[in-house]
C-alpha cells in the first residue's frame, strides 16, 4: 500500500497551503463522494454518490449506516485527513467519531488545529513548547496520565465534558496513556 495515504472530504478545506502540501505528499488519495468534483487527481472515490456530479462511472455504496469517512477508514490505511470543515455540524461530529469508530490512527487537519484518536496502548507526539492542545474524551475514559503539558495528569478518569480543555505543551513529547475508552487529543497547528 501506499506510503502516506490522504483522505479529502467535501467540506471546507483549512487552508490552501496545508492541502497543497499534504496532496503533493500523497502517494494515494482518496476522494470523499462529492470532494471528487472539487479537484483532480485523486486515487479512488468512496461514498454513497450522493453529492458527486457523475455518479454514473463511479460504484456506489449505498450503505447509509456509516459515514463516507468511516467507510474510508475502514478500507484504507490513511495518515491525513482534509476537508471536514464547513457544513452540517452532524458531518463535521462524525469526523472525530469516525476515528473513534474505526480506531484510525490518522491526523484530522482542520482550520487552525489538528486531531487525533489517542488508542489503548497510548500515544507520543513532538510538539514545540507553548501549542495549545486538549482532550476530549466520548463516554468514560479511565485512568488517562499525560506528560509534558502545563496541566499533567495522572490516572484521571474523564466523561464527556469540558475536563482536558486548555492545555499547553510545556515540553516535548507529550505521552498521553489511559486504560479504556474513546479519546481525542487536539492540538494548535504550527
Amino acid at each position: 500500500m501506499a506510503d502516506f495515504t490522504l483522505v479529502v472530504g467535501n467540506g471546507i478545506t483549512p487552508n490552501q497551503d496545508d492541502f497543497q502540501a499534504l496532496i503533493s505528499r500523497a502517494d494515494f488519495v482518496i476522494a470523499l463522494d462529492g470532494a471528487a468534483d472539487k479537484f483532480e487527481g485523486w486515487d479512488i472515490v468512496v461514498g454513497d454518490m450522493d453529492s458527486i456530479g457523475n455518479s454514473q462511472s463511479k460504484i456506489a455504496d449505498k450503505c447509509k449506516n456509516y459515514s463516507d469517512l468511516s467507510k474510508a477508514l475502514s478500507s484504507y490505511r490513511v495518515d491525513a485527513i482534509i476537508g471536514i470543515e464547513g457544513g452540517r455540524v452532524d458531518h463535521r461530529l462524525q469526523a472525530f467519531t469516525s476515528l473513534i469508530e474505526t480506531k484510525s490512527d490518522a491526523i484530522l487537519y482542520f482550520d487552525g488545529g489538528r486531531a487525533c484518536f489517542v488508542p489503548n496502548s497510548g500515544l507520543e507526539i513532538n510538539l514545540e513548547p507553548g501549542i495549545k492542545c486538549g482532550l476530549f474524551s466520548f463516554g468514560i475514559t479511565k485512568s488517562i496520565t499525560l506528560t509534558g503539558t502545563k496541566y499533567a495528569l495522572k490516572n484521571e478518569d474523564f466523561f464527556t465534558g469540558s475536563k482536558g480543555v486548555g492545555n499547553q505543551v510545556l515540553s516535548g513529547p507529550v505521552i498521553i496513556n489511559h486504560e479504556g475508552g474513546d479519546l481525542i487529543f487536539t492540538w494548535q497547528a504550527n
